[in-house]
């Protein structure tokens, strides 16, 4: 009888790994945090190589839920995240996606408040106050309830904002400083 070499131990394993990982991404994650079970009854798994900084108040970073892969922004300063390419806005709903979003914007130092922000902040005081692509422009998003706000610059009587998780504008009557 002959003796198998180590390497093709190795070399099987291998194989087995990339079969288990192709059948199931969440366990291929080498950043995985599991945050609980979200309100569907599904695991939430945030991939934590994905985090990154796109603005004073926002991240992009991609999470699990069951075995479906989100790409999404989370808006730390209103508690919640955009799911693209839908463009989905999300708050939490169960300790699991509290507990996501929560982890997301601790790279941030933790949920950004209007005195720690580094740019302007402005109270969204008497929502629902739509976010436009431009002054007058389409809507990117709705702000549905009183909120503080990054505000970047004015055009007239427009300020601009990344609420929506991409740049925006919202008019003056909405705000108060």
């Amino acid at each position: 009888m002959t003796k198998a070499r180590p390497s093709i131990y190795v070399s099987l394993i291998a194989v087995m790994l990339s079969i288990v990982a192709e059948n199931n991404p969440v366990s291929a994650q080498v950043n995985n945090y599991y945050t609980g079970t979200a309100s569907n009854g599904q695991p939430v798994n945030l991939d934590l190589g994905s985090i990154r900084q796109v603005s004073a108040s926002s991240l992009d970073f991609t999470y699990y839920l069951g075995s479906s892969r989100v790409y999404a922004q989370a808006n730390c300063q209103g508690g919640f995240w955009t799911s693209f390419p839908e463009r989905q806005i999300n708050r939490p709903q169960s300790g699991a996606t509290q507990r996501m979003l929560s982890k997301v914007c601790s790279y941030l130092g933790g949920f950004s408040s209007p005195a720690r922000s580094s740019a302007g902040a402005a109270l969204v005081f008497d929502p629902p106050s739509n976010i436009r692509s431009s002054p007058n422009g389409a809507i990117l998003c709705s702000v549905r309830s009183p909120v503080y706000i990054n505000v970047y610059g004015r055009s007239g009587q427009w300020y601009k904002t990344d609420f929506c998780g991409s740049p925006g504008y919202i008019h003056q009557g909405q705000l108060r400083f």
